[in-house]
């Protein structure tokens, strides 16, 4: 057997080899040059890993905003009789219907909380009435029978100095 080891200055010119050699002997074991090669790596990942984590946070955990409210002018006491109602959408297109009772104004939502049809005003009756599944709603939409699971939903209502009238909305 033939064995021969071959030295890695072999393939080296010598001023290569001379770096080597330093190298070896100076207990250095990356160049400065990769050091900062490597440090500028590390950095790097952590700002781009950090900067994820906190847009995942963001996401995960959105702020509590609280949410605005517009009033719209809807019409006013001359126009809108006692027991006598006016339907009209909101910012996002949900239809509200205001009703002037002998307890005062109520705007309360025309979608039944059971499977979102539409609820009807019955002044005769003093009650909202869905239809389709026999739901009533007693004046402040609260469920009197039928299967809805909640009360209608209900909105603020406003009447400024010269007799108009308001409902607070949210903002869409």
């Amino acid at each position: 057997h033939f064995t021969h080891q071959i030295s890695p200055s072999r393939f080296l010119n010598s001023s290569e080899e001379g770096a080597v050699e330093q190298q070896k002997d100076s207990g250095e074991h990356l160049p400065r040059r990769g050091f900062l090669a490597h440090l500028l790596m590390i950095v790097s990942l952590i700002l781009s890993y950090g900067t994820a984590i906190a847009y995942a946070f963001k996401f995960l955990l959105p702020p509590n905003r609280k949410p605005k409210y517009r009033r719209l002018l809807v019409t006013s006491l001359e126009n809108l009789p006692r027991d006598a109602s006016k339907v009209f959408k909101d910012l996002s297109g949900r239809e509200i219907v205001l009703v002037n009772t002998e307890k005062g104004l109520k705007a309360l939502s025309t979608t039944c909380t059971h499977l979102g049809c539409k609820v009807y005003w019955e002044p005769e009756n003093v009650r909202f009435f869905c239809p389709c599944h026999d739901g009533v709603f007693d004046i402040n939409g609260n469920v009197v029978s039928g299967p809805p699971p909640r009360p209608l939903d209900s909105y603020q209502v406003e009447v400024d100095e010269n007799d108009n009238i308001y409902v607070l909305v949210k903002e869409a």
